[in-house]
């Protein structure tokens, strides 16, 4: 450590990074498809593979429907339009996320209600939620950060106390399923 590569020292790396994005030879046929299809998406999207995406993402998370959107950002806000929430209602978030959690609100002229996070996984800490609702709350955006998920018992519970919508930011965690406790058994599992 004391003759740093930088400095002139032997360097750690001596292969160049691998290419990023890597992709498969079918991933090109499928992207020239698309591209030279002049037709890319939207809604409803007459694209076939737009379409078999948004159906195929949808079931894989046991979701009725799917509609392929832009971006996390805009997603967040078609959520929150199609619940209905306008200029000078609130929306709680989390302090720490990506900027989109809280702009898709700015983008309806709502609010964003910053609640702190839980210092075991950086989730919302729903033990602060309820402090934070006001008579102008309309709903709480959760994230699942870095595939750590949010108490979205606890905050489904407060949610349904305070006849809030639930938006759940997914963005980090794609399939991602809580486990449960299993049952107790009433007799020990036999031994193998």
């Amino acid at each position: 450590m004391s003759n740093l590569a930088v400095n002139g020292g032997s360097s750690l790396r001596t292969k160049p990074w691998p290419a990023w994005p890597p992709y498969t030879e079918r991933e090109r046929e499928l992207l020239l498809t698309v591209l030279e299809s002049y037709n890319w998406g939207g809604y409803p999207s007459p694209n076939f593979h737009a379409k078999r995406f948004a159906e195929e993402f949808a079931a894989y998370h046991g979701a009725t429907y799917g509609i392929c959107a832009a971006n996390g950002t805009v997603t967040l806000e078609i959520a929150l339009r199609a619940l209905g929430v306008k200029a000078g209602d609130e929306v709680i978030v989390p302090a720490t996320s990506w900027v989109a959690t809280a702009a898709c609100a700015v983008y309806l002229n709502a609010v964003p209600v910053f609640v702190d996070i839980r210092r075991d996984n950086f989730t919302i800490d729903h033990t602060k939620i309820e402090a934070a609702i006001t008579a102008k709350t309309k709903a709480i955006i959760p994230v699942h950060l870095g595939s750590s998920i949010a108490d979205m018992d606890a905050i489904m519970a407060i949610a349904e106390k305070h006849n809030l919508f639930v938006i759940e930011d997914c963005a980090h965690a794609h399939g991602a399923k809580v486990a449960r406790p299993r049952r107790r058994l009433d007799r020990p599992p036999r031994q193998l």
